[in-house]
């Protein structure tokens, strides 16, 4: 008989205007707008968010996956950016209100090849839970692995 492995994660917020206060576990977070669209400025923004969730869950998973592999992964370097059109969020509903695009260039410490470098790319992209949720979106993913 096969056990339920499914893990749950919450989230307690509050909320003060446009910032937002989230209590996760025994951290908390703040994510706000820019004064430009009425917030404080006080946090990241939530698409900035959603980026940075985006490559701490690809470093993870680069991570679990270079154990299994016997990968030497000595580090990576991450930037990320990723373009909307703002008129879905604005209420047009025939634009998407979330990333088109998506552009990933990692840069990886290793003394691995570039074929190694390119499978464990493979594995994050088809394993890391918030990759595959922006790619199940539609989004247009533009990912670089390249030897640091």
């Amino acid at each position: 008989m096969m056990m339920n492995n499914k893990m749950k994660f919450a989230v307690n917020a509050k909320t003060d205007g446009f910032a937002l206060t989230a209590k996760v576990g025994k951290h908390e977070l703040v994510l706000d707008e820019s004064e430009t669209l009425g917030g404080k400025n006080s946090g990241p923004n939530p698409m900035q968010t959603a980026l940075a969730a985006l490559v701490s869950c690809e470093n993870v998973t680069a991570n679990m996956a270079a154990r299994e592999m016997d990968f030497d992964l000595k580090g990576l370097t991450i930037n990320v950016s990723g373009t909307f059109d703002p008129r879905g969020f604005m209420g047009d509903t025939s634009v998407q209100p979330y990333f088109e695009e998506v552009t990933i260039n990692v840069k990886v410490d290793t003394s691995e090849s570039d074929e190694r470098i390119q499978l464990i790319k493979e594995q994050v992209e088809a394993r890391c839970p918030i990759y595959t949720l922006f790619k199940a979106a539609g989004v247009k993913m533009n990912d670089t692995w390249v030897k640091a």
